[in-house]
């Protein structure tokens, strides 16, 4: 019996996707776990995997179709040596009713809007008080004119108006001449090049100009559409408001140092990022303060033990947030680990939904981009997200005395139905505490 291949449900947001490409041809062997084809879900370009063994006998969508809707029949696996009958006819079998229903009452509904159409139509042509009797002569009115307005016709002109109207591209078809005879002369000519001369200006740019304007249309995967939804529905529906702080960043410069000067096995030794430092920094403070390890429930707020911290990677097809489990409890080196792994898996497509899902609180760091402030759109349903920017020096008090200091740009934004200004207060003071005091995170 013929098994189906079905549009996969690979992340909990996803309602339909995109057949990005089949890795199997029709009539090639499918064995069990074999790669058939990768589907573009809302969130990344995810592989297929075959379950059954058997013969690719059928594509019902080939590579590039798009909006195809969760659980929907994109190929057939032959597995008993199946004629094309037989598919044709597991096809028929597999077809969804409601579909079949869904064109049928499109088709009857259309059949009946152009009935109806028709009829008001002719009763508003009937109704307008003898001006027009009827369709057919409104059609026949509007034939001739178009047939008046095809026909070439001799035009009588002076000399003089002929060649202005030549140098300004008139179009003297459409002047009724004032002349002997209905001749068109140059005073018919002056109120079109009383509008020329007004815009003189405009004429001559367009002339000047050598390149042209042109635009691209570029479609939206399912990944951008979703993103674009979620942050719209954050910014429509979650109260934010915004904390900032100045931090100095001597010491994580010095404890990165450290850190990446260790004498490991050089095989398995890991840079540690500014940015991993940051994420232990967060993770610690919101271990200090649970209230903001919150996420915000509609009817509730659920607060977690566990501190699950999900950090914003930036690839070409859209911005991606795994998460970082259990953050308090691991060393930096660990976090900088996984951190590496995520981003590997982020630019290739590779992120499962598992990886992606859940967390508390989110980080974004424009840093590398050289952005010295920003404020950042939550994460519904979390807290909160903390916003870095880049590290840049400033002049500092330090003991009576003017020094050269490396700062960094914090700016915290927080749902105000999760947490209140206070608390998100004490928390940013608690990361500006980690981050200018990193040996405060062994404790």
């Amino acid at each position: 019996m013929p098994v189906a291949i079905l549009m996969p449900a690979l992340s909990p947001t996803m309602t339909e996707g995109n057949v990005a490409k089949w890795l199997k041809k029709v009539g090639e062997d499918i064995k069990p776990g074999d790669i058939i084809a990768e589907v573009e879900t809302d969130k990344a370009t995810m592989e297929v995997e075959a379950i059954d063994e058997g013969v690719l006998a059928k594509i019902i969508h080939d590579d590039g179709a798009e909006n195809i809707t969760v659980n929907s029949l994109i190929g057939v696996i032959s597995i008993d040596g199946e004629t094309d009958d037989d598919i044709e006819e597991f096809l028929k079998k597999n077809e969804k009713p409601q579909e079949k229903s869904k064109e049928i009452d499109e088709t009857i509904e259309k059949k009946e809007v152009n009935e109806v159409n028709f009829d008001e139509v002719t009763n508003s042509i009937n109704n307008t008080n003898g001006e027009v009797e009827d369709a057919n002569s409104v059609n026949e009115e509007f034939n001739n004119k178009v047939e008046t307005y095809d026909q070439p016709t001799k035009v009588s002109i002076s000399p003089l108006a002929k060649r202005i109207a030549s140098l300004k591209n008139i179009n003297i078809n459409k002047i009724t001449g004032s002349g002997p005879r209905g001749r068109i002369v140059k005073k018919d000519l002056d109120s079109i090049l009383q509008l020329d001369n007004n815009q003189e200006t405009n004429i001559f740019n367009k002339k000047e100009r050598k390149e042209f304007q042109t635009s691209t249309k570029i479609p939206l995967t399912n990944m951008r559409k979703t993103i674009a939804a979620r942050l719209q529905k954050s910014k429509q529906t979650v109260p934010h408001f915004y904390l900032k702080c100045k931090i100095c960043a001597e010491e994580i410069i010095k404890t990165r140092k450290i850190i990446n000067s260790l004498d490991n096995n050089e095989k398995d030794k890991i840079k540690v990022s500014y940015n991993d430092i940051i994420i232990k920094a967060v993770a610690s403070a919101l271990k200090a303060v649970p209230s903001m390890n919150r996420t915000w429930n509609d009817d509730s707020v659920m607060e977690y033990s566990l501190v699950d911290i999900s950090v914003a990677v930036a690839t070409d097809e859209g911005l991606f947030t795994p998460v970082i489990r259990s953050a308090c409890q691991k060393p930096i080196t660990e976090i900088s680990f996984e951190m590496k792994e995520f981003i590997k898996k982020a630019k290739n497509n590779k992120l499962m939904p598992d990886d992606y899902s859940g967390g508390s609180f989110s980080i974004s760091n424009l840093g590398m981009y050289n952005i010295h402030e920003f404020s950042a759109i939550i994460n519904p349903p979390q807290s909160g997200i903390l916003a870095v920017g880049e590290i840049f020096e400033e002049l500092r008090m330090d003991n009576d005395k003017v020094l050269q200091k490396n700062m960094i740009n914090l700016v915290l934004s927080v749902d105000h139905r999760v947490a209140d200004g206070a608390i998100a207060a004490i928390f940013l003071d608690k990361v500006k505490f980690f981050l200018e005091n990193p040996l405060g995170m062994l404790a």
